[in-house]
């Protein structure tokens, strides 16, 4: 096993973790040099930033590696069994199911829904000294994930049952991973039961969505129709209406919040360098729809964002066999921490880490060793379905705010709250229509 913690000094440095994920993992990793041990018993876990251990895992060994029950049973428990609470022949079947329609010329389509959905958020966009645009994030890529589902009007009452359930749920299964010695008493004050009557009611409401566009027999050219009309190959049956469900709550929780976070840290990196505020301007003015999404300008920005503050900050997975990397060996159950938090900020593998500067990933500055070290959507065969779809919503959303509003820093700087995904507690901005 690598370097790391007593049985003794891991339970200590497990509370002190619930207070600073990430300041008490990062030290750590300075003191073992980006990879050590944690010892809990019977749980062993590593813990690590390596690059190269972080690609054995997801890609070179990922058919000894599933996904953690902290993922597959305790939020699948409220999500139901999708891509990302699934693991062995199942999650394969369905990936294979569902990934031609997250192929870039499917996406394609999707772009005049997106610029609508931004164009009317930004419409009514408020402006002021201190404007928190988080919240605002928020609700917009709920908006587009929602519009891009269901091309069709849903009731903004069911809208927002959706989207407090897609927040708290996350909130719960947080609590219930770092405080685990509570378990019983989430169960018996009735917590528990409270989040899966929220599942309930949130499956419900997708249930009667996907009834009445059965119903309809028209096509409208979303997200649902190409979950309705995917065939397996083996039988060319079509999910049933449980399947479906269980896709699209996914679909709601990874394209919801991780957008809300990315776009929130990015206009809160560019309001603090007006520098690259301004030339980013410069080279995206009057782009269309289409020309948004392959500009490098935007694309790149968006990426060193999600360098200094990757949505997905954490990840893990269970060896399913015994398994070796380099010097380490560790038995099968082993649960492998990929801290890509700390990856994006090593200074092995990046030059001044700390620094904001989007011209890093501009192609003509790219190099091998940093594509290597960057980890913004996972890696392998379980590589983010919608990383297309993220990145053509980011861009379209970004050019348009960047030319219709003025975007200056105040004197509030945000704090990270490390829970599932990497928020936000407030970006605080001032916002002037141009």
């Amino acid at each position: 096993m690598p370097p790391g913690y007593t049985f003794l000094q891991s339970l200590v440095r497990t509370y002190k973790q619930v207070k600073d994920p990430i300041g008490t993992m990062e030290e750590s990793m300075e003191r073992f040099d980006g990879t050590y041990a944690v010892n809990l018993g019977l749980t062993r876990m590593i813990a690590t930033q390596d690059p190269g251990f972080i690609d054995h895992v997801l890609r070179v060994n990922h058919k000894n590696y599933h996904k953690s029950p902290i993922q597959t049973e305790q939020l699948g428990r409220f999500l139901g069994k999708g891509l990302l609470t699934s693991n062995g022949e199942y999650w394969l079947k369905q990936r294979r199911l569902i990934q031609p329609g997250f192929h870039v010329d499917k996406i394609h389509g999707l772009y005049a829904i997106i610029k609508k959905t931004v164009d009317g958020f930004l419409d009514h966009f408020p402006t002021g000294k201190q404007i928190d645009v988080y919240p605002l994030m928020y609700k917009l890529a709920f908006e587009i994930v929602i519009n891009s589902l269901f091309n069709v009007r849903i009731p903004i009452e069911h809208q927002q049952q959706l989207s407090n359930f897609i927040r708290e749920v996350q909130e719960f299964v947080i609590k219930e991973v770092r405080q685990p010695h509570k378990n019983w008493w989430f169960k018996i004050s009735g917590e528990v039961r409270r989040n899966l009557i929220k599942s309930a009611n949130a499956r419900r409401i997708i249930l009667n969505i996907i009834q009445e566009r059965k119903e309809s027999h028209q096509k409208f050219n979303d997200l649902l129709d190409m979950l309705l009309e995917s065939r397996y190959e083996d039988n060319g049956e079509p999910m049933h209406d449980d399947q479906v469900t269980d896709e699209i709550l996914i679909l709601l929780i990874a394209g919801h919040e991780t957008t809300a976070n990315a776009l929130a840290w990015t206009l809160y990196l560019l309001a603090t360098h007006p520098k690259e505020l301004n030339t980013l301007r410069s080279m995206t003015a009057g782009l269309t729809v289409t020309e948004c999404v392959s500009n490098e300008a935007l694309n790149s920005t968006i990426r060193e964002s999600m360098r200094l503050y990757p949505p997905a900050w954490i990840t893990d997975r269970v060896a399913l066999e015994d398994d070796e990397y380099k010097s380490f060996s560790f038995p099968k159950g082993s649960i492998i921490i990929l801290f890509y938090y700390g990856l994006h900020r090593d200074k092995r593998y990046w030059r001044q880490p700390e620094v904001f500067s989007p011209e890093r990933f501009y192609k003509k500055n790219l190099d091998k060793l940093k594509t290597k070290a960057f980890y913004p959507f996972g890696a392998g065969p379980r590589l983010c379905i919608g990383n297309n779809f993220a990145m053509a919503e980011m861009t379209i959303f970004l050019q348009s705010m960047i030319h219709r509003f003025e975007i200056k820093p105040t004197e509030t700087t945000p704090r990270m709250n490390p829970l599932v995904t990497l928020r936000p507690d407030s970006i605080i901005l001032t916002v002037i229509k141009n």
